[in-house]
């Protein structure tokens, strides 16, 4: 999509656009600048015509569950695009349904990838997850050189894949020859720190980080809210019950009452999503979610 000038996506026409797509991940890929412009004003109510919100509970079996996930070459790819299916198929421990996805890289592996905009900056950067990295540079952290750079230009960036997932130390090394590379033909290089940071969270929140970290919050929402690398890593590895233990399955958010009191805070299943991520997540396990929304349930 070419650089729209100020103020060119208005309400109206993100709207024009959204209802092209059929899917949150097709969305995303495809009109990235939209979708962004979508989050930043919270116009959530443009993507409730996204297929994976217009199933009827018990919907999800595990063919269908399977059908959907063929489509898919990798976790991220289905958690996005069927959220649903993907929460039923960890739910009911499916795992099978994810041996044909390609595995993403992990603490111990990584891939090189670069932002080459088109007045002659880029960066060069290394992850273990391209996905996660793309959001967290193009929509959420605002701090990233890559974020700053198109708010300040006005442009958008190609994202170029320069390895496989390889061994951390490869990786290390690889990042910072290709880095000298585009030195040498006189590119100008957004990175602000020097390579060999491995570009993950993983590390960087340990359990005891997390522990520290969780401590300045009341409940694990609030966590998610202010420090989302540290949330996720602790919602990864298991430990938010132990760093809330009113949060837990058999605590705060597996009491219906209550997550029906939270969800009338908001319009629409996508705000109470973004608004109370645990309230919705035990929701949407618990199957309670047409219930609270019923206004945007469909049955098949």
């Amino acid at each position: 999509m070419k650089t729209k000038p100020n103020g060119y996506w208005t309400y109206e026409k993100c709207k024009e656009v959204t209802l092209k797509c059929e899917t949150k991940y097709d969305m995303y890929n495809n009109h990235g600048t939209v979708y962004n412009k979508i989050m930043k004003n919270k116009w959530f109510e443009l993507q409730e015509h996204f297929t994976s919100s217009k199933k009827s509970n018990g919907y999800w079996t595990y063919e269908k569950c399977k059908e959907s996930a063929l489509e898919c070459e990798t976790k991220s790819e289905f958690m996005i695009n069927f959220s649903s299916a993907y929460n039923i198929v960890r739910k009911n421990k499916w795992y099978d349904l994810f041996e044909h996805m390609t595995p993403i890289g992990n603490k111990y592996k990584r891939l090189i990838y670069v932002y080459e905009f088109d007045d002659n900056y880029c960066y060069i950067g290394l992850t273990g997850n391209l996905k996660r990295r793309n959001i967290q540079h193009i929509f959420q952290d605002k701090k990233s050189s890559v974020f700053l750079h198109i708010e300040n230009t006005n442009r958008n960036p190609i994202l170029l894949i320069k390895t496989n997932y390889v061994n951390v130390d490869d990786a290390i090394l690889l990042e910072e020859k290709i880095l000298n590379d585009y030195k040498n033909k006189g590119w100008n290089i957004l990175n602000k720190t020097k390579t060999g940071g491995i570009g993950s969270n993983v590390i960087k929140w340990n359990k005891n980080a997390c522990k520290m970290e969780a401590l300045k919050y009341d409940n694990a929402s609030q966590f998610d809210k202010k420090s989302s690398g540290a949330y996720h890593s602790a919602a990864k590895y298991g430990w938010l019950d132990e760093f809330f233990p009113m949060t837990s399955k058999n605590g705060h958010w597996n009491n219906k009452e209550l997550c029906k009191k939270e969800a009338t805070k908001y319009k629409n299943r996508s705000e109470f999503c973004y608004g109370c991520w645990s309230a919705y997540n035990y929701s949407n396990i618990n199957n309670w979610l047409n219930e609270f929304f019923p206004k945007y349930y469909k049955s098949s």
